[in-house]
């Protein structure tokens, strides 16, 4: 995986990245590891969508949703449990 220019890397974003991987991974039964590295988050979080993650199984499991967030599509909020996503309109 290429390595993400911290300067750049947004890591608030990076945190929020994190915790939809988490609750993929919880979802899924399929560990966090084997679906995205850190590094892939951070370089996500710096704008870098050239990643295995984006390309077939992940991007099912987790790519589409993590690119939503990172384009403010979706948000993350809690449903007991559960960590939840939800779509954000925009009036774009």
């Amino acid at each position: 995986a290429p390595v993400a220019d911290r300067q750049n890397v947004n890591s608030a974003l990076a945190d929020l990245l994190r915790v939809l991987l988490k609750a993929t991974s919880e979802k899924t039964g399929v560990a966090a590891k084997l679906i995205a590295s850190s590094s892939d988050l951070d370089a996500m979080a710096s704008g870098d969508f050239d990643l295995a993650v984006m390309k077939g199984w992940r991007f099912e499991v987790f790519g589409e949703e993590a690119q939503k967030l990172c384009k403010g599509k979706i948000g993350l909020s809690t449903q007991g449990k559960r960590v939840i996503s939800f779509p954000i309109e925009t009036d774009k």
